[in-house]
């Protein structure tokens, strides 16, 4: 599903009409949509209260109006605007309702009389600028003091389209009809706690004007490596992991259940030989022991191309611990000609510098959290979703990587400004070790030549999957391991 900033649904809507469609046809289809999701809350002869503010969702409102009038539902209309600030298509459905049967009206200074079955929330959507104050203020305290079913037209007055953020207060709504395209609102915290059920109704825009939006959420899972069912283990790649040391050895071999649950047919263990020898080593694992640096970690020298060469993907960081020679272990990765994934303390020789990584020659994949992301741009990030999507594309820009940004939701950045939100996790995934899960399922996707940008993408929601199907089970308490083994499942799933 596409998901557009307030700017960008305006210019798509812009687009459409400058190539024909009048404004008028987009309020019609947005004003019956918006009536029909309403219905199921009215009953026969049943009333709606319907709150309108300026512009083009008051104008929606109006239209939903209109059409449920027309299906024999009483109407009270509630103008939270001056009348003579509607203008256009809004001014025309106005004009229209004047004086019909049936139809109510109540001043903005006013406050409506008697109960209705359900209301319609039209007051503002992706216009709201500023904080609520005034009347859409006092009407969202109406609505709160007075519960019933509430539909929000594209979304809860007093929730930011762009950020999801309250201003101030914010309309609860049962059911938002989002027009023409998902909102960040929709999906991110706190406003999506007021959205309620969403539905998508696409106005009817041909796929040309939303194409180019940026933003999509990944609710289906990827298109996933194409081998014939007959082919053998090395059909499906050999993915190498570099991680672990003394102090976290459990990292390493958590990546490396990963990579098997992901679907890599060889996955290949390098570190030192007490991680190696950890008691939840995996049979199903190739182990490669290598050289310990004098600091307790491996010694990046071993970490060369000739290492690399038999894998078709590469993960590192999962558990390596403090990195004594940052600049060797930075001149080691630019050098690997493979695909890779970073992780962890993997990504600290590039902090402050994620530029280096555009002189690598093969794809590479992030995936840090907010901390992490703070240091490899040298700022802070903070936790908003809105402040983690920005960081995600400017990391991605600087980067040239491709930038999996764990979170709530997590997003995956690529270079050219496209971003994927991924929004199916939840709190049962904020336990240690599954980050390190995710790093074995993306290079396992890579292993069996999948795109970076899909391979982050089909990781981090059989990830999030697998953490949902956890918590259907118990809202906590779950182990990685447990996380890995519900994602192979994940990845398997059709949707």
């Amino acid at each position: 599903m596409k998901v557009a900033r307030a700017r960008e649904m305006r210019d798509a809507e812009g687009r459409a009409f400058a190539a024909g469609i009048a404004p008028g046809v987009l309020m019609e289809t947005a004003g019956g949509a918006i009536a029909r999701a309403t219905l199921p809350y009215v009953p026969s002869g049943g009333t709606c209260l319907v709150l309108v503010g300026p512009g083009q969702n008051g104008g929606d409102g109006l239209c939903a109006a209109r059409h449920l009038r027309s299906r024999g539902v009483g109407v009270t209309i509630w103008l939270l605007t001056d009348p003579g600030k509607l203008h256009g298509d809004a001014l025309a459905q106005y004009r229209y309702l004047q004086g019909a049967d049936g139809v109510g009206w109540c001043a903005a200074d006013e406050t409506p009389q008697g109960t209705s079955d359900a209301a319609i929330d039209a007051i503002f959507g992706i216009s709201l600028r500023g904080e609520l104050t005034g009347a859409p203020l006092r009407a969202t305290w109406y609505l709160a003091d007075h519960p019933m079913p509430v539909v929000a037209a594209d979304l809860p007055s007093g929730v930011r389209a762009d950020t999801g953020e309250i201003a101030g207060a914010a309309v609860r709504a049962t059911r938002t009809v989002a027009l023409g395209a998902l909102k960040p609102g929709h999906i991110f915290a706190p406003g999506r706690s007021c959205a309620g059920e969403v539905v998508l109704e696409p106005l009817g825009l041909l796929p040309a004007f939303t194409d180019d939006l940026p933003l999509r959420l990944v609710d289906r899972m990827p298109a996933g490596p194409r081998v014939a069912p007959q082919a053998p283990k090395q059909a499906y790649g050999r993915a190498l992991i570099v991680a672990g040391c003394e102090a976290y050895p459990g990292a390493a071999w958590l990546a490396a259940r990963g990579a098997v649950r992901g679907g890599a047919g060889l996955t290949v263990l390098a570190s030192l030989a007490d991680v190696l020898m950890h008691p939840g080593a995996m049979p199903e694992v190739i182990v490669q022991r290598l050289r310990q640096d004098g600091q307790g970690g491996i010694d990046p020298a071993d970490v060369t191309q000739e290492l690399a060469a038999p894998a078709q993907a590469v993960a590192i960081g999962p558990g390596l611990g403090r990195m004594a020679e940052l600049a060797q272990w930075r001149r080691a990765i630019i050098a690997l000609c493979r695909p890779l994934v970073l992780d962890a303390d993997g990504l600290s020789p590039f902090a402050g510098r994620p530029e280096e990584l555009l002189r690598r020659s093969a794809p590479t994949v992030l995936t840090p959290h907010a901390g992490e992301a703070s240091r490899l741009l040298g700022r802070e990030v903070g936790t908003a979703p809105q402040e983690r999507l920005e960081a995600a594309e400017e990391l991605a820009r600087r980067s040239g990587a491709v930038t999996l940004l764990k979170g709530q939701p997590t997003f995956v950045a690529t270079p050219d400004g496209r971003v994927a939100i991924v929004d199916a996790g939840g709190p049962e995934l904020a336990t240690g070790g599954t980050g390190d899960v995710l790093t074995g399922l993306v290079v396992a996707q890579l292993a069996q030549d999948v795109p970076a940008r899909i391979a982050a993408e089909r990781a981090a929601l059989a990830h999030a999957r697998a953490g949902a199907a956890l918590r259907s089970r118990s809202p906590r308490g779950h182990l990685a391991s447990e996380v890995a083994d519900a994602a192979a499942q994940a990845l398997g799933e059709e949707d």
